[in-house]
Parts: structure tokens; C-alpha cells; sequence
């Protein structure tokens, strides 16, 4: 892993600037919302909306940039705990613009648990089931609450964290968001996966090994926005 710390602070700041729209635009672009990085860096920057665009997906891009921000605070700040109340949060102000202007093009609830069966399309992945969406994301954070964690650690915290698949919406976001505090958290470049590698990515949730090795280029991209 590339450490934070070897970075100066003028880099460091440079580097969570430019990561906010890249980072913003690639993790929504995975998941199919239509807007182009230019777009996306011109509604974030200076608030222009692109006129052909669905408006949903512009409120949850400049939603999503909301949640980058709270991530990037909380992983900078010692006192900051891993829980599922945290989880929520960064779901929560995830949707939340869009909640307010257009609820109806939303999958609901927002900021908890999903409350129905899910299945991922084409994948033979069983998904935690309602009822145990609690406990099973609390044994995940059990595993993980005051350890010094790998890359490895945080690649396979990502995929179980997929696999449970705690929201109705969202849980890749979400889940890419969590990659990025718990690489800070552990001093490491928060990993930039981009859409051109999208089913690179899917395909490495499959085997912590193989998500490792995704991620350790992953942070070579977020490194280059920097030293490129």
C-alpha cells in the first residue's frame, strides 16, 4: 500500500480534492447513472446541472459528493468509530437531496436496513435474508473493531459487506465509500476504482485475492491524480 503519511499535507489535501469528483463519478458511473466526468466535476464545482440528464441521478452525484466529504472527515478524525450507525449515515446523505426533491424514484427505506428479499441478477450469491441483515453486519464490524487492518482485511470486509447487501439501494456506493475510510484509517490512498474497469471489479468480488490485487491497482490510479 501507498501510505498517506509520505504524502505532504499539500499533496494530501490536493489529492482528497480531486479524488472527490473522481471518486464521485466512477462509483456512480459502475452503477449506471449517465453522467460524464465533465458533467459530474461541473455540478459539483460550480453547480450546473446538465439539462438532458435525469434530475435524480444529479441529486444522488451531488449526494454522493455530500457522503465523500462525511467519509473523508470522519476517516481523519482519531475518535471516529466503525459501526452500523455510521453505515447508515453514509447512506442517508447519500440520498438525501434526491430524497427531499423526487422520493418516488428511490428504493426504499433510506438510512436503514432494506426489509425485503434481494438477489443479484446473473450471480449465484445467496444474500443475507432480512431478518438477519443486523446481526450479519455486526459480526462483520465485530471482526474488524480495533484492528490495524491489511489490504487484504479491507478487501474482504468489502466483499462480506456486498454479500449482505444491507440496503434496498446503494450498497456498492456505499460499500466503495467504506474502502475509503478504512484505507485512510490504516494510512493508506483510498483506492479509485474507475468504470472502465467495472467488470474487472465485479468479477474480483469473487476472492479476497483476487479483490486485493484490483485495489492494490486501484490505489495507483488515486496516486496518480497526484504524481501523474
Amino acid at each position: 500500500m501507498i501510505a498517506l503519511s509520505k504524502l505532504t499535507t499539500i499533496e494530501r489535501n490536493d489529492l482528497f480534492s480531486r479524488l472527490r469528483t473522481s471518486f464521485t463519478h466512477h462509483s456512480n458511473a459502475i452503477e449506471g447513472i449517465s453522467l460524464t466526468f465533465g458533467e459530474t466535476k461541473r455540478l459539483l464545482e460550480s453547480g450546473m446541472t446538465a439539462g438532458d440528464k435525469p434530475l435524480h441521478e444529479q441529486l444522488v452525484v451531488m449526494g454522493f459528493a455530500d457522503a465523500f466529504d462525511f467519509v473523508i472527515r470522519e476517516a481523519n478524525n482519531t475518535s471516529s468509530e466503525l459501526d452500523d450507525d455510521f453505515i447508515k449515515d453514509i447512506h442517508a446523505i447519500l440520498f438525501a437531496k434526491a430524497m427531499k426533491i423526487c422520493p418516488e424514484r428511490l428504493e426504499k427505506p433510506i438510512g436503514a436496513w432494506r426489509t425485503d428479499e434481494r438477489y443479484i441478477k446473473g450471480v449465484d450469491i445467496k444474500l443475507s435474508q432480512p431478518r438477519m441483515i443486523d446481526q450479519d453486519t455486526n459480526n462483520l464490524l465485530y471482526q474488524v473493531k480495533d484492528k490495524a487492518l491489511s489490504l487484504t482485511d479491507i478487501a474482504d470486509f468489502h466483499i462480506t459487506f456486498e454479500r449482505i447487501h444491507p440496503f434496498a439501494d446503494g450498497n456498492g456506493r456505499v460499500g466503495r465509500l467504506l474502502i475509503a475510510y478504512q484505507a485512510i484509517k490504516s494510512d493508506c490512498i483510498p483506492p479509485l476504482i474507475l468504470n472502465d474497469h467495472r467488470e474487472e471489479y465485479l468479477q474480483s468480488l469473487s476472492e479476497t485475492s483476487k479483490l486485493t490485487e484490483f485495489l492494490i491497482k486501484a490505489i495507483d490510479n488515486s496516486y496518480a491524480l497526484v504524481k501523474g
